[in-house]
């Protein structure tokens, strides 16, 4: 398969260039969580120091009844920011696995392809039916995945954008039974 050295040697280097890149991605991605994580870290302990010292303004005892009703909204507005921001990290990261995966995938048919091309070249008489068939097995295989591809990101993007709705619509639902409740 490999005629000279020169070709093992830049497939090794090439090898090696896709787990660099995967790593990265990879690694790119632990780095968008971590600080999503530590950015959500030092704003909870921000509105924990603010929360503690509002507790200790307090005198009236009304006030500090009344404390919860006032915090239930903000809280909501909070937990859906970060919900959307981890799910727009994970949707990066999910966007940049698939296009290295596709990636490859493209590359491999191509690979195939080219070296169909090169034993056919040295086949017998007569087998370029049987040539011109894998070749078309491969190219419909090819197309079928990216149609099974296409489909899947479809449907996912489809299933997320309904999450996020349903999402929205929940916090709506939620904020306005605050609001009543408040209001009460």
């Amino acid at each position: 398969m490999f005629t000279t050295t020169q070709e093992l040697t830049a497939l090794g280097q090439a090898q090696f260039d896709k787990a660099v890149r995967l790593s990265s991605l990879v690694l790119g991605s632990a780095e968008r969580f971590a600080a999503l994580q530590f950015d959500l870290s030092r704003k909870v302990l921000a509105e924990n120091a603010q929360l503690f010292k509002t507790l200790a303004e307090i005198k009236d005892p009304k006030a500090l009844a009344d404390l919860p009703a006032g915090l239930a909204q903000p809280a909501l507005d909070k937990a859906f920011v970060a919900a959307r921001s981890v799910y727009d990290a994970a949707v990066t990261t999910q966007g940049e696995l698939t296009a290295f995966v596709e990636e490859q995938v493209a590359e491999s048919n191509k690979a195939v392809l080219s070296t169909i091309d090169k034993l056919a070249k040295n086949a017998p008489a007569g087998s370029d039916v049987a040539v011109t068939a894998l070749k078309n097995f491969v190219t419909s295989s090819n197309a079928a995945f990216e149609s099974v591809s296409q489909t899947a990101k479809k449907v996912g993007s489809e299933l997320a954008e309904a999450g996020v709705q349903a999402a929205t619509k929940s916090a709506k639902v939620a904020s306005a039974a605050v609001a009543a409740k408040k209001a009460s």
